[in-house]
Parts: C-alpha cells; structure tokens; sequence
C-alpha cells in the first residue's frame, strides 16, 4: 500500500503538469489573437496592397490628376482650343526659345522652311504676310479668342521680313532722320533704338509679327483697350510682348506694344508668371535651354 507521502507527491505532479498544459494553451492563443489582429489593421505607414489578379481589377491607388493649364493660370478659352494646342504648345518647352539680336545673327540667305499665309494680314494694298506655320496658327487662336473679348479691328502689319528687306528698311530709317545728326554713326546709334540692322532682327525668324489697329506703329497703342487685352493674354497663346516698357535697357529696343513673338506657351506663361523679358528668361533657363537644339 502507498503511504500518504507517495499519494501527495503524485499528486502535486498531477497539478504542475496541468498548470504546464494550461500556461502552453495560454501563450498559443495569445499568439493567434496578435497575428489575426496584425493581419486585419495593417500599420498605416504603409498602405495595403491587394492582389490585382484575385480581383480582375486594376488596384493600383490612384494618383492625383495634374491640374489642366486652364485650372492652373485661372483662365479658360472662350473659342475651341483644341485644334491649337498642337501649335500653341509645342512638344518640346524650349523649341523656340532663343534670341535674334546683334550677337546672335541669323545669316543672309536664312529663310524658315515653313512659311504659310498669315491671316488678319491689314488690307490696305500691302502683301499677304507669312510666319512660321506654328506661329501662324497660334496667331490665328489668338485673335480668335481676342474677337471673343473685343479685339475685332487689330491687324498685322508685318511678319516675316528677309534679310535684304530689313536691309532696305533700316537704310530707309537711316535716310530719314539723318538730317537730325552730324555723322552717320550718331544717325545709327538712334535708329538701332527702333529698328535692326539686317541679320539682327526677329522678323526674319518667321516667329513674330506687328499688329494694331492705329495708322502706324506707335506707342499710343498701348493705351488702346485692345491693346491691354493683348499684353494680358498673348502668353495664353504662346506669345509675349518682346519689348516690354521697363526693360528697354536689357532689350535694347524701345517700348513696342505692337509687336509679339512667338516662343511656346510653357516658356510664355512662365516669363509671365516672373516677369522677365526674353533676354532674362533664357538666362536664368540656360543649363535646360542649352541642351534643346532650337527650331530655327
């Protein structure tokens, strides 16, 4: 027969064997529990992937549209944008972003390959004038949409312009007021202010044009209301105004608020926006402007 003391030493084996059983139980639930609460609330730092082939869906989360150019310049167009896009926002931002001017010359026999007729050309008897074909058609939205708001009488009155004309033109101003001056250095030193000498000026780019609705170019259009509207909204079209008031001394030229050129709606939105004239504006770009070959 067992004695007392056996009886009670199995017995307390018993009860630790069963606390034993009892704690194992314990921890493989609380484990259960952690890894199904872990799997129901992933962390929120990192976003839930879920399986695009279960679903026969695309499950990639959305990113943010990118705001249209109306949303972001605050403006729409009252005409049909569209068919112009192509033009007023060439593929590449710096394609017709460069300079014509007295240290970068276009040659004697350079004439763009792509000149077309350029509508609202003023009928008083003159030639049709031509641009660039991407100048011409972003012209034609730009008068359009000024049509829409009031611009109904502007007119060019020059575009493109060759070498051997603005030879004849700049001789002509020369003639002119030649009487004004002792030599024909001084004489030149005054119309360089108004008018380039062959080879030196943005006409014969093809890229811009002289337009108003006054008998000749002169600064008093710059009062007109149709006027204002053009300076406002050219770089809607992918036009700036070249030859600002305020920048006469980086330009070279003075004030003229006829004249516009044509450099994309990227770039002219941007000079906008900072308020730099060409000449500032390629500054400030060069490292991304050098690396794009010009559509000359």
């Amino acid at each position: 027969m067992e004695t007392r003391y056996k009886k009670r030493k199995r017995q307390k084996n018993y009860g630790s064997v069963i606390i034993a059983l009892f704690l194992v139980a314990v921890i493989a639930l609380s484990i259960v529990l952690i890894k199904g609460c872990s799997e129901e609330k992933p962390n929120n730092d990192t976003p839930p992937v879920s399986n695009p082939s279960s679903s026969g869906e695309n499950s990639s989360v959305p990113s943010v549209p990118e705001q249209s150019y109306e949303e972001r310049v605050g403006k729409e167009y009252d005409i049909d944008i569209e068919p112009y896009l192509q033009y007023i926002e060439p593929t590449e931002k710096y394609e017709y972003v460069f300079l014509v001017n007295p240290t970068h010359t276009l040659s004697s026999d350079y004439e763009p390959a792509d000149l077309i007729d350029c509508g609202h050309t003023r009928d008083d008897g003159r030639a049709t004038q031509k641009m660039r074909e991407t100048a011409a058609k972003s012209l034609q939205a730009f008068l359009s949409e000024g049509a829409k708001n009031g611009v109904r009488d502007v007119t060019v009155t020059s575009a493109y312009r060759s070498y051997s004309y603005q030879n004849y033109l700049f001789n002509l101003y020369c003639e002119q007021h030649q009487h004004k001056f002792a030599t024909r250095e001084e004489c030149e030193k005054y119309v360089l202010t108004f008018s380039t000498k062959p080879g030196t000026s943005e006409h014969q780019s093809g890229l811009c044009c002289d337009m108003h609705n006054i008998p000749a170019a002169d600064v008093s259009f710059a009062e007109k209301p149709e006027a204002k509207w053009l300076a406002e909204n050219c770089y809607r079209f992918g036009f700036i105004l070249r030859y600002p008031a305020d920048k006469k001394d980086v330009t070279g030229i003075i004030y003229e608020p006829w004249h516009f050129r044509f450099v994309g709606r990227d770039a002219a939105t941007e000079m906008h926006e900072l308020g730099l004239c060409l000449e500032e504006y390629i500054e400030l770009k060069q490292a991304e402007i050098s690396k794009v070959t010009p559509n000359k």
